[in-house]
């Protein structure tokens, strides 16, 4: 008769949790790494808003005086003479001085 021998399984190297543990410990990396590019994102889209709505507020000031400066041209005689004198022009009436080269 012939005996059959049992031989033993190989058992696990160390307890059963190891494999919860690194993939639990997986699973944070992955969640820390796709929250820190989120957070790295959210940063410069903050910073990218700030420098455009300082730019806004800039650029609508500077909207409003040249408003102030049309409204100026079109009502205010004053204005328009001393513009137009910055161009050379007089009035057909008005007599300019010119100076006499010596």
């Amino acid at each position: 008769m012939s005996t059959i021998v049992r031989t033993k399984k190989p058992s696990r190297s160390g307890p059963g949790w190891y494999g919860y543990a690194i993939a639990f410990s997986l699973t944070m990396m992955l969640g820390l790494t796709v929250n820190y590019s989120a957070f790295s994102e959210l940063n410069k889209e903050s910073t990218e808003n700030e420098k455009l709505a300082k730019r806004i507020e800039s650029v609508t000031s500077e909207n409003l005086v040249i408003q102030e400066q049309i409204h100026y041209l079109k009502n205010d005689p004053k204005t328009i003479e001393r513009e137009v004198k910055k161009f050379g022009l007089r009035r057909p009436t008005e007599k300019v001085s010119v100076p006499a080269n010596k």
